[in-house]
């Protein structure tokens, strides 16, 4: 439970990449909750950093896995790279399943499991599912840049499968991610926006992804840039501003009461709408339709 977002920025000569993600942690299966005890963005080396969304014990476990075997690791491209952490994650995959599903029924081993296919078919297909519904939650949304500094974003989510966002841009991860991706592509949000509203179209979508369930409010939000193991991250003074910036938005531009009034006008000039005496503009809308 939680949102985790990048999005890449062209608009300078050397691309940049925009991170965002909550602090929150659920626990007891989301029964209980705490705010800013995790950090959500980890760097894996000076090019890549991930960011996780899912149960703490194996996203900790994967994401801990995924660091030890790329720390040091130079692939020839991103592909590769995206390769390499797919590898860890479908190893280290296995031994939390046996944990965290397969022991609750009294099946050893991830073979074991596997032999049920055929032994007991019915069986399989419960487990299955079971799994199924553990690693819907498993998610991982990797950022960082290959050795030409370019950048680039994927996802890797479930039994492994990876999602490359190259060629929209960004990437949304978590229970808050369709409100955050509405928001992006309602913005929207471009590769070569100004690095400003790059920057603020990424904390508005974070902002609106809080209503979901399991977002928190406080908010890290980071630069990334290749070659650097550290990243800068807004002072909460600067989120406190930019929320407050963001609330204030107007949800109905003024401009637009007097385009719709003049259509309907023209209507009832033509008798629609003509027999509803009560149709016409509210006292705020005629002070903006007078405008």
């Amino acid at each position: 439970m939680t949102v985790c977002i990048a999005g890449i920025n062209y608009s300078n000569s050397q691309p940049l990449i925009i991170a965002a993600c909550d602090r929150k942690v659920s626990f007891f299966g989301g029964w209980a909750s705490a705010e800013g005890i995790a950090m959500k963005l980890r760097g894996l080396n000076d090019d890549w950093s991930v960011m996780f969304s899912g149960p703490n014990s194996p996203m900790t476990a994967l994401v801990d896995a995924i660091s030890e075997r790329t720390a040091k690791a130079r692939p020839r491209t991103y592909r590769d790279f995206a390769r390499l952490c797919r590898t860890v994650y479908r190893e280290e995959r296995k031994p939390l399943i046996e944990s965290d599903v397969l022991g609750k029924y009294d099946v050893d081993s991830y073979t074991d499991y596997m032999q049920l296919k055929k032994s007991d078919p019915a069986f399989y297909e419960e487990l299955t599912k079971k799994i199924k519904q553990e690693e819907e939650e498993w998610n991982l949304l990797f950022a960082g840049f290959d050795k030409e500094r370019r950048p680039h974003i994927f996802t890797i989510a479930e039994s492994g499968e990876i999602g490359f966002s190259d060629i929209q841009g960004y990437a949304v991860i978590g229970s808050g991610a369709l409100r955050a991706l509405l928001s992006l592509s309602s913005y929207p949000f471009r590769k070569r926006l100004g690095l400003s509203e790059a920057v603020f179209a990424i904390a508005a979508s974070k902002f609106a992804a809080e209503a979901a369930d399991g977002v928190g409010e406080e908010t890290v939000l980071t630069i990334l840039e290749p070659k650097t193991p550290e990243s800068p991250t807004f002072g909460d003074d600067v989120i406190r501003d930019l929320r407050i910036q963001w609330k204030n938005l107007p949800r109905f531009p003024k401009d637009a009461t007097k385009t719709i009034w003049e259509e309907i006008v023209s209507f009832q000039q033509y008798g629609f709408l003509s027999s509803n005496k009560s149709l016409k503009p509210s006292a705020s809308e005629r002070v903006l339709f007078a405008g």
